[in-house]
């Protein structure tokens, strides 16, 4: 039963999913018909980019405290 949860999110994004896709229809339709490598190529990177900032900014500051902890049980504080 330990697995359960896991199986829960990974059915609650495979719903989502396509949902999420239809959100992008209308730039990506717009883009591509426009007809310009440079602009389709900026906004691959700038999704890319949205979607990673906030991953990394969290886990910096989880590995900053989680270093914090250690450091801290590490001298007996």
């Amino acid at each position: 039963m330990r697995w359960l949860p896991s199986v829960a999110v990974l059915l609650l994004l495979a719903t989502i999913a396509p949902w999420a896709m239809a959100q992008c229809a209308m730039c990506q339709a717009t883009v591509q018909s426009s007809g310009n490598a440079n602009l389709m190529a900026g906004l691959r990177s700038g999704i890319l980019l949205l979607l990673v900032m906030p991953y990394l900014i969290v886990g910096t500051i989880a590995f900053a405290i989680y270093r914090a902890y250690r450091a801290q049980r590490l001298f007996g504080w």
